[in-house]
């Protein structure tokens, strides 16, 4: 719409309300002139019939004196009514389109057998004595024609000629029919052309037709050219000042006089705009350039600050870069003695004999706490190799009963150190998935040494792996410990942030096991989440999707 010109749209918009406006015009004069035609041969018609009756009531009334002789003797001279109603209905119909005649059903004279029309004229007038006249434009003889019956009433005049007794010969030398003053004594029947009537409808549709065109045309051009020159002038004078005030012609001024007041209300807008962008104008070369120098200044403190972002940024990728190689330095240099110290406290406490129970017991002690100084010792390495985007997976067929197998080795000395049954059960449909072995058996160890942790004395801590009903592998670290406030399930995977219970904790963490977990599973393609509820235990679920199942 927006390329379309306002012109264009009212005169559209004028063709069509014209169009529709014409179109129930024609068709409602079209109806009114049919209804007006169809009435005037109505009315035309009845008029026939009223001088047809006219002409039998008189021959009926004028039968005493045609029938009497001068002497006053009564002589029938065959001249009776339905005789002469026939012959002066066949002489006003001869030469012309118009056809007069008697029916009835069984008549005397085999020329007044009714038609199609005629019966079923006559079959109303009998099934109802209220229904008299039966009309509507039919075929006859090929030819549409508008039709119209009356009924005859049968007065006792009638009953002469065809009263009781049925069979009786009258004075006509015809068997009587046998009516009575209820029974129909046939209709007149009348047949009139349509040409001048339809002839006279045409000519006047196209009259109004013709004159409702002279109107409709006059007042649109009215309308026209009233809105073309108080609306359409004003609007191209607006757009050529528009046009100017794009070409930096400022110095506009519109006359309203010829406007309509919407319109002249918009130009006073117009002028007044015109106005204010022409001071503006004045002043704006100053403005700009004063613009400019403070936007150069603000450029060159920028330029400044830029400068010492970037050295700031240089320092700083320095000394972040320095921080982890010392971390990876460190750890590994004390990896190294930490696996020495473990090594040696495994066999001087295998060596201890049974009566030096003290001793083998502080060698566990130092065996223990090496194990968890080591375990940190990884985790801070694994962090620090996640932040350098160095952390690698292996993409292999893995047996997750042989990763549980080995978890369980691992923490059962763990869970029977501090009280706590650790139980694993693996479902016989378990597939074989892909992924990194050692990842996912750390993933797993976290998750129990957690889960031990975090249970009080004669707990329970279990791991099972099934197959979910969509398909994909679950391994769920459940057990019945102190739980985990719903506001904290999110933020346990974050890392170095521990949940406050030093009431019931074993020892202390990191921080970071379950934020690895959560890396692990992440970089492998799986998911975790955690259900607990505070006093009601946990339960950690890894997801493995269905597309990572071997074959």
């Amino acid at each position: 719409m927006k390329k379309v010109s306002l012109k264009t749209i009212y005169l559209v918009a004028l063709s069509a309300v014209f169009a529709v406006s014409f179109l129930m015009f024609v068709l409602f004069d079209l109806h009114s002139q049919q209804r007006q035609t169809e009435a005037a041969m109505l009315e035309e018609a009845r008029t026939f019939a009223r001088e047809m009756d006219a002409v039998w009531q008189f021959m009926d009334n004028s039968q005493p004196v045609i029938n009497t002789a001068e002497d006053g003797t009564y002589e029938f001279k065959g001249l009776h009514c339905s005789k002469v109603g026939k012959s002066v209905g066949a002489l006003f119909s001869k030469g012309s389109d118009y056809t007069i005649r008697y029916t009835n059903f069984d008549p005397r004279n085999i020329q007044d057998e009714p038609d199609e029309f005629e019966a079923k004229a006559l079959e109303k007038f009998n099934a109802d004595a209220a229904v008299t006249e039966h009309y509507g434009v039919t075929d006859f003889q090929g030819v549409e024609r508008f039709r119209y019956a009356q009924a005859l009433e049968v007065d006792k005049s009638c009953l002469e000629c065809h009263g009781e007794p049925a069979g009786e010969i009258d004075i006509t030398g015809k068997a009587k029919e046998g009516w009575t003053l209820d029974s129909v004594g046939g209709a007149i029947s009348i047949v009139i052309p349509l040409d001048q009537q339809q002839q006279a409808m045409r000519d006047n549709v196209v009259r109004d037709v013709a004159y409702f065109l002279f109107i409709t045309l006059l007042i649109g051009a009215v309308v026209y050219a009233v809105t073309t020159f108080f609306v359409f002038r004003p609007l191209d004078r607006m757009k050529l000042a528009f046009a100017d005030m794009g070409e930096g012609r400022l110095a506009v001024s519109l006359d309203d006089a010829q406007a309509a007041r919407e319109i002249s209300r918009l130009i006073e807008r117009f002028n007044s705009t015109a106005a204010e962008l022409h001071t503006i104008y004045d002043h704006l070369e100053e403005q700009v350039a004063n613009r400019t120098d403070e936007l150069r200044k603000a450029n060159a403190a920028l330029e400044r600050q830029r400068d010492i972002l970037e050295r700031l940024n240089g320092d700083l990728a320095k000394e972040t870069q320095f921080k982890s190689d010392l971390l990876s330095m460190v750890n590994h240099e004390l990896r190294t003695p930490l696996t020495s110290i473990i090594t040696f406290a495994q066999i001087s406490r295998e060596a201890c004999p049974p009566e030096r129970e003290s001793e083998r017991h502080s060698w566990e002690e130092i065996e223990k706490n090496s194990q968890i100084l080591l375990a940190m010792i990884n985790d801070m390495l694994d962090i620090a190799r996640s932040d350098a985007g160095s952390i690698r997976t292996a993409c292999e067929p893995m047996d997750l009963g042989d990763i549980v197998s080995s978890v369980r080795g691992t923490m059962t000395p763990l869970a029977q150190k501090y009280e706590v049954a650790f139980r694993t059960r693996v479902a016989s449909d378990v597939p074989l998935v892909n992924g990194d072995f050692e990842k996912t058996q750390r993933m797993l160890e976290n998750l129990a040494s957690n889960a031990i942790k975090f249970t009080p004395d004669g707990g329970t801590v279990e791991l099972r792996v099934d197959v979910g009903g969509d398909g994909d592998v679950r391994l769920r670290m459940i057990d019945n410990g102190i739980g985990i406030a719903p506001e904290d399930h999110e933020r346990i995977f974050e890392r170095f942030f521990q949940v406050d219970s030093t009431s019931t904790r074993k020892y202390n963490g990191s921080g970071l096991g379950l934020a690895l977990v959560r890396e692990y599973a992440v970089v492998q393609g799986f998911s975790v989440s955690v259900e607990s509820e505070l006093g009601q235990g946990s339960t950690f679920t890894i997801i493995i999707p269905s597309d990572a199942i071997v074959g």
